[in-house]
């Protein structure tokens, strides 16, 4: 499983490592929205779009668990009000992407299966493919709702109310927060 490793020096204030933190998923999750968005709204996604997906979901899940720890810091209607739209845009981009997994394992299984077993298979991937169209169509619903609501606009008002810029605010560029790899 990737593991995000974030380096801040030792002396960094509370205020910026959360600022921090929060910005970098917040810029993983939106920095992939335009791919994702590209993928959903087609049938069949490119390669590059499920992985767009599959970012946007990684920096949704990160932001959401940065909002968890750092909940004290917003005041409760933005907290509320950010938490909520990080929840439904990663559960959307979830179900996609539980499903994406889901339909390439099962054709790799049909695929090697022998024809009396890939034909049971088969019945499979036609049901998944099916929740999989629901899925998208809410997915869809998902990203044009962050949209409407400017969802970047007001996140990075309510993280400045909540978070301002200290003198030598740490924005984690994305190159500071690193992938690691760890199995287990």
């Amino acid at each position: 499983m990737a593991k995000a490793t974030y380096e801040y020096p030792a002396d960094i204030a509370f205020r910026d490592a959360a600022r921090a933190a929060m910005d970098s998923g917040f810029r993983k999750m939106m920095k992939n929205a335009s791919g994702t968005r590209s993928g959903a709204e087609r049938r069949e996604a490119t390669a590059e779009e499920v992985e767009a997906l599959h970012d946007m979901r990684v920096g949704s899940r990160r932001l959401r668990a940065a909002l968890a720890v750092f909940a004290n810091v917003f005041p409760k209607a933005d907290f509320q009000e950010m938490d909520k739209e990080v929840g439904a845009i990663t559960d959307a981009l979830g179900a996609v992407r539980d499903l994406d997994v889901q339909l390439d394992a099962l054709r790799a299984l049909q695929s090697a299966a022998p024809p009396n077993e890939a034909y049971g298979i088969s019945r499979l991937v036609e049901r998944q493919t099916e929740q999989r169209e629901i899925e998208r169509k809410a997915l869809l619903v998902a990203l044009e709702r962050l949209d409407k609501s400017r969802f970047e606009r007001r996140f990075q008002k309510a993280l400045d109310r909540a978070l301002p810029p200290g003198p030598a605010a740490a924005k984690a560029p994305e190159s500071d927060v690193s992938e690691e790899v760890t199995h287990g």
